[in-house]
């Protein structure tokens, strides 16, 4: 039921069916392959213009004219010609279903094509050389509106993203989405669902009345596709079931990684064929069981009737890159027990599986081709699909194709719309519901069930309901002597929308013209909405000149743009608002009136800079201050925006919390009637202080204090601003005597603050816990025990003079023995530590010839009062004692009571004070 406001007319909305079976009357694939259903059988058109490996796409009209078609990148109208703006989709001729086309529903004149890219894996890595239509784009959508170019069509807007990932996830932000895709009618008969999965979830996104909504429902399953083994993990279809209740997919794959196996084999046979239950009405994907694993899927398909479902895969020789034979197979949907009754329909030789998809025929077409054929013209059918084993009569390249080659693809479609559905139209409560069907069936007889108690045995019937609400209606159809199974959908019954019962004065003020003050002027009809549909958000309004053009108007596609100049003052315009989903309608109108405009000029609002050159702007605050600033009435509401346009038009305000450079902004004041006036006033963004914000300051051990400065550089002053430091002084610079965080802020004239945090951290000589030496040795060592050792550099100073580098290990190899001297620099400038060691060594001869040079023996490094305590024996090669030396003496000389030894080799023990003993030997030479 529809109302007028004024004169309470009671109106009638007449239309016809919007959809009906042919949309899936054309089909274009392959390479300038095509099909034609319209008599009944497929007749081959060699018109088209697709040359795609797999994804495609096609949609014609309710009688079966083509409109377009799309292999997800280009698109073609009805002449074969790219369409207007009908390139750059971001769709892949190379993913397994590059494109569907979904139609917008209750406008017959617009249509969604959705892209799925194809996620290459060499596009996710580091190197640009090998990438391959770069970046991976993932699931897209395109708007086509046909009432454009003469009805040949024009791409409206274009690749609208839809995530399907987490966008915080590097690796998953990468890849987006898998190749699949597939659409189904909505429980409620009028919305669509399109589906895609990725990585472990199912995204369904509802397409409405309104548009797509962006926001999917998300069923996570216990399939996890991993992303590592991609591409061949993202390659198989998705379908949907004619009924609308199952959802089936093929993964190609499901490896881990694309490396191969240990003979340098192509890892196959990891992939899967699971099905799911899908509800219509809430979009939540349920329920898998797993048909194939352990496989190489491809296509699948669902009968008509969904009784049959039907899958393709190929087997691969051992190396995995060569296809010995694909298989067509068949599961029984209605046996409890569906895996076992996995039928193979054909083996094909050399064949490379395909596309399976079914027609309004209701026959499957099975694409794929030999490898070795590069015409490839003929198309496989199975011709009853319905039927067990072999007898769905599978027929092998049986369509000749003329011309045009098969690759793998085929077009996908939403077959709920046109196999699996019936129409209804007058869903407003009063109206009398017109329910009917669509179909080139013979159909015997059919019972429905309105759902409310009624049913009725008419193919084309009418029922009038009593209340508003939800109805579940179900056809049942007897079609050859069979009755086939309930076909559902939920029907809402909608109330007339409640709007205002008096005209609404939209009032604008007079900007867009010299003529300030003709009632002439551009006014945004949608701010008006909100007063004819009394604060309702749900109902969507369409204006018009006229009340005639407002009935006329069945899809309400001739309505008049939102952005509207006004012909005559005070013209009144007619509002058509209208119930989502339904045919239920209200009119009411509204009065343009244009207001001499009233110019605001607010002063300059100042923010400190956040960075680059941008502050952030408390608009709401603002508000406030240009009331009071400038005395404006209490019913005044004011709004913002970046530029003057969308200022008079009322459109796109900017947010309360506004981050922006130093610019102008415009603003809008409104009261209760409408537009009061507009004006601009300057943001202006003030600089913030140029100072470090984080510094590490050192505190030596050994000082008493340190200075640290709050960072102001030339040539600004001090004196230019004010510091607030954490300690409560307020000086350009304070002295810290203990470690810990210090803060300071740093405010300039212009009341903009920098906040400075200084870290003290104390820094402390070096604590020698030990120092121990491996010597008398053939390589003496030494290695330095201390706290916190990174904190230091070392070196050694040598008894004669010499030195080692500073070095940051702890650990001195190859010291020479003697008495030496250790030093520890603390690494933060705060000083040295020294401690002196000695490292004994035995020298391996001494020549005894008083020549001055290596005249005596006697270990190094004895030296000072270390080892003054040590005892040293000398003795013949048969153990005979011949001297105790002293270690402060020079040595031996090599003589026993006074005589001159011979020239051999000779023993030493040494006794150390600190208990160690050692042995060795040494030469005497003359």
């Amino acid at each position: 039921m529809k109302t007028f406001a004024f004169f309470a007319l009671a109106l009638y909305l007449i239309t016809t069916p919007l959809f009906a079976q042919k949309e899936a009357a054309n089909w274009y694939f392959g390479d300038r392959a095509g099909l034609d259903f319209n008599s009944g059988s497929p007749v081959a058109l060699t018109e088209g213009k697709l040359a795609t490996n797999e994804g495609c796409a096609t949609i014609s009209d309710k009688d079966g004219k083509l409109l377009f078609y799309t292999d997800g990148s280009f698109v073609y109208n009805k002449n074969h010609e790219i369409m207007a703006n009908g390139w750059g989709l971001l769709g892949n001729r190379s993913s397994t279903q590059s494109a569907i086309i979904v139609p917008k529903p209750r406008n017959p004149s617009v249509y969604y094509i959705f892209t799925v890219d194809e996620p290459f894996d060499l596009n996710t890595d580091d190197t640009t050389s090998n990438d391959r239509d770069a970046p991976n784009n993932g699931l897209n959508y395109s708007e086509v509106d046909m009432r454009l170019n003469n009805g040949l069509g024009d791409i409206v807007s274009k690749n609208v993203h839809l995530v399907t990932y987490d966008p915080n996830n590097n690796l998953e932000a990468k890849y987006k989405c898998s190749e699949k895709i597939t659409a189904v009618q909505h429980g409620d008969g009028i919305s669509f669902w399109v589906i895609t999965h990725f990585i472990d979830t199912f995204y369904s996104f509802k397409i409405t009345t309104q548009g797509v909504v962006n926001n999917p429902v998300k069923t996570i399953t216990p399939l996890n596709i991993p992303i590592g083994g991609y591409l061949p993990n993202a390659i198989g279809y998705l379908k949907a079931s004619p009924n609308g209740k199952k959802i089936t997919i093929a993964n190609n794959a499901s490896r881990r990684t694309n490396e191969k196996g240990p003979k340098g084999q192509t890892i196959r046979n990891t992939g899967s064929v699971i099905l799911y239950d899908f509800d219509a009405l809430t979009g939540i994907v349920s329920s898998g069981i797993t048909l194939l694993s352990n496989s190489n899927p491809y296509g699948v398909e669902f009968s008509s009737k969904t009784k049959k479902l039907y899958v393709t895969e190929n087997h691969f020789d051992s190396t995995g890159q060569v296809i010995l034979e694909s298989a067509l197979i068949q599961f029984d949907l209605k046996n409890p027990n569906i895996p076992s009754t996995k039928t193979l329909i054909e083996t094909s030789p050399d064949f490379v599986a395909g596309a399976l998809q079914l027609a309004i025929d209701e026959k499957i077409y099975r694409a794929g081709f030999l490898a070795t054929d590069y015409t490839r013209h003929r198309l496989s059918v199975i011709n009853n699909p319905e039927l067990d084993g072999a007898s769905c009569n599978y027929k092998h390249n049986a369509i000749d194709l003329k011309t045009g080659s098969v690759q793998q693809g085929l077009p996908p479609f939403i077959t709920s719309l046109f196999l699996y559905t019936f129409q209804y139209e007058f869903n407003c409560l009063g109206d009398s519901t017109h329910f009917y069907v669509n179909t080139i069936e013979k159909i015997d007889s059919v019972i429905w069930d309105f759902g409310d108690g009624s049913t009725s045995t008419d193919l084309d019937t009418y029922h009038v309901y009593k209340n508003s609400g939800d109805y579940t209606v179900t056809l049942t159809k007897i079609v050859n002597g069979e009755t086939r199974d309930p076909i559902e959908k939920v029907v809402t019954i909608y109330e007339t929308p409640t709007i205002s019962k008096v005209s609404h004065k939209l009032i604008q003020c007079d900007t867009q013209d010299a003529n300030p003050t003709d009632g002439l002027s551009l006014f945004n009809l949608e701010l008006a909405n909100d007063a004819i549909c009394m604060g309702n958000k749900d109902y969507e309004v369409f204006y018009y000149h006229s009340l005639t053009e407002a009935e006329n108007d069945l899809n309400n596609t001739e309505s008049i743009a939102p952005i509207y100049r006004n012909q005559v003052p005070d013209e009144i315009i007619y509002a058509k608002v209208t119930q989502p989903n339904s045919t239920c309608y209200s009119m009411g109108s509204i009065i343009l009136h244009a207001n001499e405009n009233l110019s605001i000029l607010p002063d300059a609002m100042h923010a400190c800079d956040l960075g680059e050159g941008s502050g952030l702007f408390d608009l709401e605050q603002q508000k406030n201050t240009i009331k009071t600033e400038l005395n404006l009435p209490s019913d005044v509401r004011l709004f913002f925006y970046s530029n003057k346009g969308d200022a008079s038009l009322g459109q796109n305000t900017v947010e309360n919390q506004y981050t922006s450079v130093s610019k102008k902004l415009f603003l809008r004041a409104e009261n209760d009637e409408g537009c009061y006036g507009t004006g601009q006033f300057d943001l202006i963004v003030e600089p913030s202080p140029k100072i470090n914000t984080f510094e590490k300051q050192i505190l030596c051990e050994e000082a008493f204090s340190i200075i640290l400065e709050s960072g102001i550089e030339f040539p600004a002053l001090n004196t230019d601003y004010t510091y607030a430091w954490s300690t409560g002084e307020t000086t350009p610079s304070i002295e810290a005597t203990k470690e810990g965080d210090y803060t300071v802020v740093v405010t300039n004239k212009s009341g903009c603050s920098e906040t400075k945090t200084c870290n003290v951290t104390v820094s402390y000589l070096a604590k020698i816990q030990n120092i121990i030496v491996h010597d008398i040795v053939p390589e003496n060592n030494v290695i330095i025990e201390v706290s916190d050792p990174d904190n230091y550099n070392y070196m050694i100073q040598f008894e004669n003079g010499t030195a080692t580098a500073f070095q940051n290990s702890t650990i001195f190899v190859n010291v020479p023995g003697g008495f030496h001297e250790l030093i520890i620099e603390n690494k933060n400038g705060c000083g040295l530590v020294e401690r002196s060691f000695a490292v004994l060594q035995a020298p391996p001869f001494f020549t005894p010839n008083g020549d001055g040079t290596n005249d005596y023996w006697n270990l190094k490094g004895l030296g000072g009062s270390v080892y003054k305590n040590t005892k040293i024996f000398i003795f013949d090669r048969y153990g005979k004692l011949l001297k105790q030396l002293s270690p402060s003496g020079v040595g031996w000389d090599g003589t026993f009571n006074g005589q001159l030894l011979a020239a051999d080799d000779y023993w030493f023990t040494v006794e150390l004070e600190d208990g160690r003993k050692a042995k060795g030997h040494f030469s005497l030479k003359i």
